[in-house]
Formats: structure tokens, C-alpha cells, sequence
């Protein structure tokens, strides 16, 4: 007999297809393979919930071409009133196992009633919306048999797998008091309300944000308080599992309703109808008279972090580059913007409405507005007033505002004031930074927790202002509340997260800015050369700090380069001594953190995140440098996890910059995937002695005026009236309003002028033959108040060692600061600075060894170690 064979054409093949909608056969098969089985996408995980949405339904029969609605109504079509009255009869017994496993559509019926969104209306009632998906008629009685189908099916499951077939365990909940129905109610899980509520939460995340699973399942974790109570546990139990087990992923029936809603989201290319927009004010100057303005548009508003274009308020031509966006053209042209403080110098105008709770100014150049308040001129013919409430700014703006009258005036609306914004209403809930409530009276708000949320308490204190309250808490904070007044009925939406989802965007150094050298760059005769060599990590943890709160607030603000003064503003809220802050600076620098940009025309600075990085200090060894936000480290730490790489964070000395050190085979592939930079760090720096290491400033000093002198004494600068007079080497910083400082030394050698304070500081120390760091067991101690060592070798001493460089609290609360370093290291850095290094000191750790055990130390790696001190 001959066997005929061909290939089934394209169109006959869809055919096929179409018709199969109405094959049992076709949706047996399917649902069997999709839900119940282990070679489907839940793998062998137990069946504890039932994604039956219309979207999960389509997925399962593979007809991405049809939409959702078309896969439910055809799935519905395979049923009627009799049919499912027959399957699900009151005598119904735990006997009926082969009968369930021939029918496995009608279980995924009872569960798709409470999932669907098409066709079974708005109602909860179970047979409501059964009795309108069969037929749209009255509501259907007959299902007393559900749950005895359901403990059948699972019995007969069970006999399956004890038989060696690949079944899905079936782990049926408590039905409750639906004895009857209860099962399949509790089982399907998503809901069509569920899942509506996690879209929403979804539809506000950058496209960028779904390219990278972790990143996604953090974002939604970021925003676990606005979900039902029941899915926000679950998004809180698959974040707990991922970090631990990232392959816990996979087979898990939470994440594949997210998937399927991101698969649908970007299949169907939503996007917002009409681009972001924000226009951005950025004050400088003295007098804060310098205005840059600064566009940027997007689909999203990690877009917003990336000025379209960045010009002076005087610039001639500025209304041609007003017109990249229609809105911003108008409004510019009509004279009067409305501005609101987003942070530091910075102030915006853009998509979102005003908010009452920040602070507002008006860009103006109308004589009537300037005219009826006092202004301060920027430029351009424009005039800023000073800060002020909304309600103020609109009444100037438009005359014909209503003006509150007294008894209005007399109840000031309930309003948030400072904190840290995030996306989509939310503010940092960060010990330090939380927002304050401003009510009328002496009685703290009425906090209001949604429905179905479980949350930890709010408690207020009242503050020293009247009227004012603060959130009291010493760990971070993430939920939903609302809060009005006694007896009052306007109510005030608190929104919390505890930390900022991962940054995509980051800032560029402006045009304008330059960086800042400590040394010369180029080394043409090295004294010495410092090399790296093996380390060994332990978890040094540490204790609870309060910096990384500051941390976690400096990465929210990081879309844009901020001013010295509002990272000043962000650091000093958590340190314990204020004096602190600039060592806490510059630590943070060293770990690359922050770098400085300092402007080229004046004497403004700014400081800028940068992005995180992996640095490979051997083959199978890393640092990572860069700013590095909670939920980044909790992303590193999943797929360093997954790929069986160590990964160890160093956070012994709580007030310094923390360190992460990774350990493993395939580094540089661990970056591609988590989309971070990745570069090898040089294992040798070569060094030259001072003073020859150091940058001369071209500058002469003229129209600078002598405004601190250091005094050894004291250890930092003092003014310069007060500074005593000294024999010797003198070391002055000069001051001028519209330049960098500039710093000049003198006696004990040519006269020097730098920029660098921290060149100025250790090269006045090695003139005057004291010591400015000691060694103290493993590190290099300083013990004035002030110094540091240059910033590109305090990086090289931070990887090669892998250890924090950084202030170090005392008991007696006074602090130093330390950098790791070998005996090898220490007799190098002595051929470079000479007596601004001693070698007393107490000895901590492991014990000092002698001068000969360490010029032998340097001979076997290369140095040319000389017993007479070089450079000074």
C-alpha cells in the first residue's frame, strides 16, 4: 500500500487552525499539556493557583494572532448549561478521578469565572458570572458538584505521578465557607481585578525597564503596596526566592502572570499618546542670578534624565529651541512659568500638575508680575521671584485667581513638605528623609490604611514648628496611607518606598566642566612603582549604618549632575559629626561614587553619580565601583548567585563608602548580562616623587585674597586673621567670588602654586618635615583633621587591597582616616612624600616588620628601594 505524503499548505494550515477553536480535542490537549502537566511552563511545581485569564488562556493554546477576548469567547463556546450541570452533579464523589481526567476544561472553567475580565460582568457572584458566560442568561445554580470534581482530580493526579507520569501536583486550598464552590474560588488566582491592578502598576515602567527580568520583578517589588493583598505576598515571596535561588523563577505561577502581562504590553507596542515633557531651571551664581534651562522629552520618565538641549536664559536665539515642543513654546511665549523646587538649585515645569506641597517660583518678564513683587533679574529680560506656595504663584500669575478669603486663610491646606520624589507619586521612605506633614493644631494626623493592606503603623512626633509633624522611624519604610485631620474632611495621600527601582540614565560631565587633578597623569621617571597583589575577602558587614540611607537618597537624585550644596544637604542629614561630611565626600569619591565636575568660568562644582561598574583586579577577582543602589546590589547579588560567583560586601567601617568584592569565574560575562561596564584595572603604578608629582596651577593669584592659612597646630585651616605667624613653610588658601580656590606654598623649596587642596595639604606636610599619616598595622592612618592621599592612588590602594577607604569613627567620638596598605606600599609612598609619612605608631593587627623585611619585600617585587629618603 503506498503512503502518500505532502506539506500542508500556509492557508491550509490556518484553516486548520481556526477550525481547531471548536475541537474539545484541541483545547484537551492544550490545557492538559499547559496547566497540568510537568513539560509545561510551570514545570513540577505543585498547582497551589490557576491563572485562567483570557491572556494565560491564549498563551496556552499558542494563538498570539487572536486577541484575548476572541480565545475567551471561543473557550466559552465549548460549554453549555447542561453539559456543565452534568459534569458538576450533586452526587459528584471523590470515585469520579477517570471521568475528571478526560474533562480537564471545565476545571480551568470554574476558575476562568473569577479571572475573566470579558463577558461575566463587574459582580463577584460566582454563579452570576457563570449563568453570563454560558448563555448571558439568569445565574446557574447547578455547580454543587465542584469541589468533590476537584478532590477527584487531585486523588486521581496523584495515583498518576505515584505511577511515574509526569502530573503537576494538585494542592487544593481551604474552600472556606463556599463548601461547595470554594476550591475553584480560591484556586484561580489571578483575578480579573488582579490582574487589572498589576497591569496598572506595570503601564507606568520605561520599555527599558522589561528587557531584564530582575529589573522588572524589582520594579514591580518597588510597587508591591498598591496590589492586593494576596499578590503583593507572592511579587514579596518570588523577590525573597529569586535573590536566594534565582532559577526559582522559572515554573513560578506569579511570574508567569507577569510575563504574560509583559508579553502582551509590548506586543501590543503601548505607549503614552503624546510625549513627556519637562523643562528644568537650574540656579548658580552668587546670588543664584545665573539660570540655566534645560528640555527634555520621552515616552517614559527615565527619558527626562536627558536634556534635549541646555542653554543660558540670556541666550539670543533661546525661542528657537522652545520650539522642539509645541507646549513649552506656549508656554514660554506667554511670559510667565511656573516653576516647583525638585531639589537643591534645581526647579521644573513639565507633564505632571503642580503639586501643593512643593515650593513654587515664577519666571517672568511681564511688568505687571514685576511690578507687584520683588524679583532679581536672570538674563534674557527675565526676573525670578522668591520661593513661595502654590496657591500664591497662581494668584500672581493670573489676577483673576480667586484669593482666599480670611477663614480660609485661617486653615492652611494638609500638606507634605521635603523629602526625596520618586516616580508615579511615591517619596523615599528613608530614616532622615522622610517628607513632614504641615496641618493646622497640635493633634498629629489620622493615618488611613487601605483595605486588605498589612503595613507597619505610622507614628509622628510633633516637630519644634506648629503644625508640624515628622514620621519616627530608624528603619526604612514602604507602603500605602492616608492621612487627614480630626474632624476635618480633606484627606492627603502618603506614598513610601524604601528605595529607588534601578537606574537606566545616567549623567554626562557638562561642557562647561572639567575634573579636578590631584598629580601629574603622565610618569616619565618613577621613584617607585606600587603593584597589587592577591587578597583574600571575608563578609565584614559591619553594623547598620545610617549612611546608606544617604546613599540610597544621593542614587534617587542621580539623573543629573547636583550642586555641592545639595549633596552637602543629603550627607550631613545622617552623619553623626558634621565636620565629618568632606571626609564621607571624599570617600565616596574614591569608591566612584560621585565624581566632581568643577565649572570652567566660575567657581560653582558639581558632583555627579556614575554609573556602576565591575573592575577585574585579577582573572577570577572584581571590585565594583560606581553607584550602586540597593535594588542594583540585590540584582548583582541574584546573578552572581545564578552563576555561582561570591559575592562579598565590606562594610566594617560604617561611615565609609562600602565595598562589594566578587569572586568567580566569568566576570566579564556577569557584566554583559546585568548590563554593567566592565574594565581591568591597571596592577602597577608607577610614581614620582614629590614635589615634581605634583600639577602647578598657571594661575598668579591676582584678584585673590588670602582667606585661611593651615596651621599644624590644629591640623586644618584656620582664617587668616586668626592663623599665628609661623617660621617656615607656609601654606595659604586664596579665595576669589568668581574662580577656584587656589592654594600657595612657600619657604622650604620654590614657591608652589596648586588647585588641589589635597596636593597643597601633603605637600606643605612633607616641606615641614611633619607627619601627616602614620602606619598603623594595615593601614595608613591619618592624624590631622584634614588630608587626603591623590585620588588616583587612593583607588589603586582601594583595589588592590579590596578593602573601604575612609573615615573610621573612634569610641571618644573624634574620627580619622585610613587607607589600606602593605609595608611594601608604605616604604614606596615614603620615597614619594618623604616625613609627610611616619611609621610610628600603635600597632593593630598583624605586627610591623622592620625596615629591612620590607626593602626586602620590594626587591622581590621589582622595586629599587633606596635607604636614604628621596624628595624632600
Amino acid at each position: 500500500m503506498a503512503v502518500v505524503t505532502g506539506r500542508v499548505s500556509k492557508k491550509a494550515s490556518t484553516i486548520l487552525e481556526r477550525d481547531s477553536l471548536g475541537d474539545v480535542h484541541f483545547w484537551e490537549s492544550k490545557l492538559k499539556r499547559h496547566y497540568f502537566l510537568t513539560l509545561g511552563p510551570y514545570g513540577d511545581t505543585p498547582m497551589r493557583s490557576v491563572d485562567a485569564t483570557p491572556e494565560e488562556l491564549r498563551q496556552a493554546i499558542g494563538r498570539e494572532d487572536l486577541s484575548s477576548e476572541q480565545v475567551a469567547q471561543a473557550f466559552c463556546r465549548l460549554f453549555t448549561r447542561e453539559k456543565v450541570r452534568n459534569f458538576f452533579p450533586t452526587d459528584a464523589s471523590s470515585f469520579d478521578g477517570h471521568r475528571a481526567l478526560r474533562a480537564l476544561r471545565f476545571f480551568i472553567l470554574t476558575c476562568h469565572v473569577t479571572a475573566t475580565s470579558h463577558g461575566a460582568g463587574e459582580t463577584q457572584n460566582f454563579r452570576i458570572r457563570l449563568g453570563e458566560l454560558l448563555d448571558g442568561g439568569d445565574p446557574e445554580q447547578g455547580v454543587s458538584g465542584v469541589n468533590q470534581m476537584w478532590r477527584a482530580l487531585a486523588s486521581a493526579i496523584d495515583r498518576k505521578r505515584q505511577q511515574g507520569e509526569p502530573w503537576r501536583r494538585i494542592v487544593l486550598p481551604d474552600p472556606g465557607r463556599e463548601t461547595l464552590i470554594g476550591h475553584a474560588l480560591r484556586l484561580a488566582k489571578p483575578s480579573w481585578a488582579d490582574r487589572r491592578a498589576l497591569r496598572a502598576v506595570m503601564q507606568s515602567f520605561p520599555e527599558r525597564t522589561f528587557e531584564d527580568r530582575f529589573t522588572l520583578l524589582d520594579a514591580i517589588h518597588a510597587r508591591q503596596a498598591e496590589l492586593p493583598l494576596w499578590l503583593k505576598n507572592e511579587v514579596r515571596e518570588l523577590h525573597k526566592n529569586y535573590r536566594a535561588v534565582p532559577a526559582s523563577l522559572f515554573g513560578n505561577a506569579t511570574w508567569q502572570l507577569i510575563s504574560s502581562i509583559a508579553s502582551d504590553m509590548l506586543k501590543s507596542g503601548e505607549k503614552r499618546r503624546a510625549p513627556l515633557w519637562q523643562l528644568t531651571a537650574i540656579f548658580s551664581g552668587w546670588d543664584g542670578d545665573q539660570v540655566d534651562l534645560q528640555l527634555a522629552r520621552g515616552m517614559g520618565e527615565a527619558d527626562l534624565a536627558k536634556p534635549v538641549w541646555t542653554r543660558d536664559i540670556g541666550t539670543a536665539d533661546l525661542n528657537r529651541y522652545m520650539t522642539a515642543d509645541s507646549r513649552v513654546q506656549a508656554l514660554w511665549n506667554s511670559g510667565v512659568v511656573l516653576f516647583q523646587q525638585a531639589g537643591g538649585a534645581s526647579w521644573t515645569v513639565g507633564h505632571r500638575p503642580p503639586r501643593e506641597d512643593l515650593l513654587t517660583l515664577l519666571l517672568t518678564r511681564l511688568p505687571r508680575i514685576l511690578s507687584a513683587c520683588h524679583t532679581i533679574p536672570v538674563g534674557g529680560g527675565w526676573h525670578a521671584t522668591r520661593p513661595m506656595r502654590l496657591q500664591e504663584a497662581r494668584a500672581l500669575r493670573d489676577p483673576r485667581a480667586m484669593v482666599p478669603n480670611a477663614a480660609e486663610s485661617a486653615q492652611p491646606p494638609l500638606r507634605l513638605e521635603g523629602g526625596i520624589r520618586l516616580p508615579d507619586g511615591y517619596l523615599l521612605g528613608r530614616p532622615g528623609f522622610f517628607p513632614t506633614v504641615h496641618l493646622s493644631g497640635s493633634l498629629p494626623p489620622t493615618v488611613t490604611t487601605p483595605e486588605e493592606q498589612e503595613q507597619r503603623p505610622l507614628t509622628f512626633e510633633k516637630t519644634a514648628e506648629d503644625g508640624v509633624f515628622r514620621i519616627v522611624s530608624s528603619k526604612p519604610i514602604h507602603g500605602i496611607w492616608t492621612l487627614s485631620r480630626n474632624k476635618q474632611p480633606d484627606e492627603l495621600p502618603l506614598r513610601l518606598m524604601s528605595r529607588s527601582t534601578i537606574r537606566a540614565d545616567w549623567p554626562a560631565r557638562a561642557e562647561t566642566a572639567r575634573e579636578l587633578k590631584d598629580m601629574q597623569a603622565d610618569v616619565a621617571q618613577p621613584v617607585t612603582t606600587l603593584l597589587f597583589k592577591v587578597v583574600s575577602v571575608s563578609d565584614c558587614k559591619g553594623s547598620e549604618s545610617p549612611l546608606t540611607h544617604a546613599l540610597e537618597a544621593l542614587y534617587c537624585r542621580g539623573k543629573a549632575a547636583r550642586s555641592e550644596g545639595e549633596v552637602v544637604d543629603l550627607l550631613s542629614r545622617v552623619l553623626p559629626e558634621a565636620r565629618m561630611l568632606w571626609d564621607v565626600l571624599r570617600s565616596l569619591e574614591e569608591a566612584r561614587w560621585l565624581e566632581r565636575d568643577v565649572n570652567r568660568t566660575w567657581r560653582g562644582r558639581k558632583w555627579r553619580l556614575l554609573p556602576p561598574q565591575i573592575i577585574a583586579i585579577s582573572e577570577n577577582a572584581a571590585v565594583c565601583e560606581g553607584a550602586w543602589g540597593e535594588a542594583e546590589l540585590e540584582k548583582l547579588d541574584a546573578l552572581s548567585t545564578e552563576r555561582g560567583i561570591r559575592m562579598t560586601q565590606i562594610r566594617s567601617a560604617p561611615w565609609s563608602a562600602p565595598l562589594v568584592h566578587l569572586e568567580g569565574r566569568g566576570l566579564d560575562r556577569l557584566a554583559a548580562i546585568g548590563r554593567w561596564a566592565f574594565e581591568t584595572a591597571p596592577d602597577q603604578m608607577p610614581l614620582t616623587a614629590a614635589p615634581d608629582c605634583w600639577l602647578p596651577d598657571r594661575r598668579e593669584g591676582i584678584g585673590h585674597q588670602v582667606v585661611g592659612r593651615w596651621s599644624a597646630k590644629h591640623g586644618h585651616f584656620l582664617p587668616a586673621e586668626e592663623a599665628p605667624a609661623v617660621n617656615g613653610p607656609v601654606l595659604e588658601r586664596l579665595g576669589r567670588d568668581d574662580d577656584q580656590d587656589l592654594y600657595r606654598l612657600t619657604g622650604a623649596g620654590a614657591d608652589l602654586m596648586l588647585e588641589s587642596r589635597v596636593a597643597a595639604i601633603l605637600e606643605h606636610h612633607r616641606r615641614s618635615r611633619i607627619a601627616l599619616f602614620q602606619q598603623n598595622g594595615e593601614w595608613l592612618e591619618r592624624i590631622c583633621k584634614d588630608g587626603h592621599l591623590p585620588l588616583d592612588l587612593a583607588i589603586f590602594l582601594r583595589r588592590g587591597h579590596a578593602a573601604q577607604t575612609g573615615p573610621v569613627l573612634r569610641a571618644d567620638g573624634t574620627w580619622t582616616y585610613h587607607y589600606p596598605v602593605s609595608t611594601t606600599d608604605f616604604a614606596a609612598l615614603c620615597h614619594v612624600y618623604g616625613p609627610a609619612l611616619s611609621g610610628s605608631g600603635r600597632s593593630q593587627g598583624r605586627p610591623g616588620r622592620s625596615v629591612l623585611h620590607s626593602f626586602g619585600d620590594a626587591r622581590r617585587r621589582g622595586l629599587r628601594p633606596n635607604l636614604f629618603p628621596r624628595g624632600h
